[in-house]
């Protein structure tokens, strides 16, 4: 009675080995199956849910920035590095898109509406010796001695223009500029003053 009871313990062990094996083995291919992702990858933020992008938009991203890397996916939220009132573009809504990535050792963002049509890119600008000609000559025409701080390229349908932040000493003012050097508005902001905006166009 003894050796039939220690065959049943046996045989109760072998089969609890055999079921945690096969557990173990599902564990694994369930873990395999949920790490490929097949849709778009996910707003930078942590806590943003998955973005299911359209095709067509994602085709004309691709055909338009066939170089681009590293494409995170959003939807479209308030930035606070963009003034889209400075800027002059369409106002835009949760419904619209935007998408983050590397191209030619920058950092870019894209936008497109709800239709898949492209509103806009703006990159950072960390070479400013680079900037166009026009583009300096206005700088030290309008803000003689002011060091520029940040410069970031705004390109859509209607333009291409560099927004401009400068500094001298505790005074701050910001261009933006067209690339053929025409000033579209700039803000002066002087520690000892009143703030002064214009807009030129």
């Amino acid at each position: 009675m003894n050796f039939k009871h220690w065959i049943a313990i046996a045989g109760c062990a072998a089969i609890a080995a055999s079921c945690g094996d096969s557990s173990t083995k599902d564990k694994d291919e369930t873990k395999d199956t949920t790490t490929v992702t097949t849709t778009a990858p996910v707003n930078p933020s942590p806590s943003a849910p998955m973005v299911e992008v359209p095709e067509p938009t994602r085709t004309a991203f691709t055909t338009k920035y066939p170089k681009a890397s590293n494409a995170t996916w959003g939807r479209y939220e308030p930035v606070e590095y963009i003034d889209w009132g400075w800027a002059g573009w369409p106002s835009m809504d949760t419904s619209d898109y935007y998408v983050r990535y590397n191209m030619d050792g920058n950092d870019y963002w894209t936008w497109y509406d709800d239709a898949g049509a492209w509103v806009g890119t703006v990159s950072t600008v960390t070479n400013y010796s680079g900037l166009p000609t026009p583009v300096n000559n206005a700088v030290n025409s309008n803000f003689a001695g002011y060091t520029i701080t940040s410069v970031q390229m705004e390109n859509d349908k209607n333009r291409t223009a560099y927004e401009i932040k400068l500094e001298k000493g505790a005074d701050k003012a910001k261009l933006l500029v067209a690339e053929d050097g025409k000033v579209i508005k700039k803000v002066n902001n002087p520690a000892n003053g009143e703030k002064t905006k214009e807009k030129m166009q």
